[in-house]
């Protein structure tokens, strides 16, 4: 999935503030967690103190009734989780509250001595929960965060629309600009690009409107000089009247005869040979898919010897009728000689290629072949090749699919056999 540029930057904001903002709300909460815990130390002093003056003659007297009211009393207090109030010899005298304030990690225990006429009686210890300041530190870090992210996200909108405007908008109408250019096959725009800012942005933009008009300036002297050939080649040609319609007439048909096969009015080896080692050279340079097929006509000699040369001529005629339904336009189908003929299939794999091959031995198997009366049967043997870069030159593709078209052969004619070496498994499949 391509992201555009505003996106990206809301992404990048939305992500900074995210960090941000978690690293602020930890800063707040351990700033805050300091006064915090002062006022529970003092809160909780202080109930341990105030505990221990009240219980001071309680304890002198061994008053273990009144303690314990004491003691209850306290626990009922606000946060309280225990209190315990002991002797001078260290055994419980009261106490209220959980029986094991340990069970509970969130809280601290404060302890107080009683004074009796000066002297140390006893202590008490009063545990207090620190649940209150943990569930305030929680709040205020969530607090935090969604603060962040509120304003994570109203920067990100403000970034967007900064950017839509005054990045992406101009950029993207100078892409849309050149894509037409392109689409039309001119090397310039018919129109001035509008420059909206002095920034970097602006620049570009005027950078590419003189770009631009160099380029028109350029196209239309070349265009002035193209007319002006043509309009020379135009006042030659009518002086030379039809001698030199005949003239190109005559070296076209030249240059067809030399190229195709005047039998199947296909390609020839000559045109099959420049046109193998160009798509080779290609597909080696591009990593474009090319495939060779090679077919024999099985038993072609028989069909001379029994109905002479005569029916020969006509199904190879009608093979290369076959082959143009066939084939597209991109490909290359020829004689390459005698009953062999040959088909360059451009941007094809083997999976494709075999289709074609499928399509192509079913439509002549299908195919009347008579002549004087006599249906004759044609089958087809056939070699398949693909491009692989371990191929240095055309000759060894040629070869591939010449080696692949003799396994065919071999094994008994009417099939079709593709080269082990181009793909990981030898593919085939017999046809009857």
């Amino acid at each position: 999935m391509q992201f555009g540029l505003s996106t990206k930057l809301i992404g990048y904001v939305m992500a900074g503030v995210l960090i941000t903002s978690a690293a602020i709300g930890v800063v707040r909460v351990q700033n805050e967690r300091g006064p915090l815990g002062e006022m529970i130390d003092k809160a909780g002093q202080s109930v341990a103190n105030a505990t221990a003056s009240g219980a001071a003659s309680l304890v002198a007297g061994y008053d273990y009734g009144n303690l314990e009211i004491l003691a209850q009393n306290v626990a009922k207090q606000n946060n309280v989780i225990r209190v315990v109030i002991r002797n001078q010899s260290g055994r419980a005298m009261a106490q209220s509250g959980q029986t094991d304030a340990g069970s509970d990690k969130n809280y601290k225990r404060f302890n107080s001595p009683i004074l009796f006429d000066g002297q140390a009686i006893g202590a008490t210890s009063v545990d207090i929960s620190t649940d209150a300041m943990e569930s305030a530190l929680n709040a205020l870090y969530w607090r935090v965060l969604v603060e962040q992210i509120a304003f994570g996200t109203v920067l990100g909108l403000i970034v967007y629309l900064f950017t839509s405007f005054g990045i992406v908008s101009p950029i993207h109408n100078l892409t849309t600009a050149m894509e037409e250019a392109v689409k039309q096959g001119d090397s310039f725009i018919v129109r001035d690009l509008e420059v909206k800012s002095r920034d970097e942005i602006g620049r570009l933009v005027s950078v590419f409107n003189t770009l631009n008009k160099s380029l028109a300036d350029y196209h239309r002297q070349l265009q002035g000089k193209i007319d002006f050939a043509n309009e020379e080649l135009r006042e030659k040609n009518i002086q030379l009247g039809g001698r030199t319609r005949e003239l190109e007439h005559a070296l076209d048909l030249l240059g067809a005869m030399a190229t195709t096969d005047w039998l199947t009015e296909l390609p020839n080896r000559r045109k099959f040979d420049e046109t193998l080692s160009r798509m080779f050279h290609q597909s080696e340079r591009f990593a474009e898919d090319i495939t060779l097929v090679l077919f024999d006509i099985d038993l072609f000699k028989q069909v001379n010897d029994t109905h002479g040369h005569g029916a020969g001529d006509e199904v190879l005629r009608d093979i290369g009728t076959l082959l143009r339904l066939h084939v597209r336009k991109s490909d290359l189908p020829a004689r390459l000689g005698g009953d062999e003929f040959g088909i360059v299939l451009y941007h094809t794999n083997i999976e494709q290629a075999t289709m074609f091959v499928d399509i192509l031995t079913e439509s002549v198997r299908a195919h009347p072949f008579n002549y004087d009366g006599f249906r004759m049967n044609i089958s087809l043997s056939v070699g398949i090749a693909q491009y692989t870069e371990a191929m240095k030159t055309p000759q060894e593709l040629y070869y591939a699919a010449d080696k692949a078209l003799y396994q065919a052969k071999n094994a008994g004619r009417n099939c079709y056999r593709v080269y082990a070496d181009a793909i990981p498994q030898l593919q085939e499949r017999i046809t009857s």
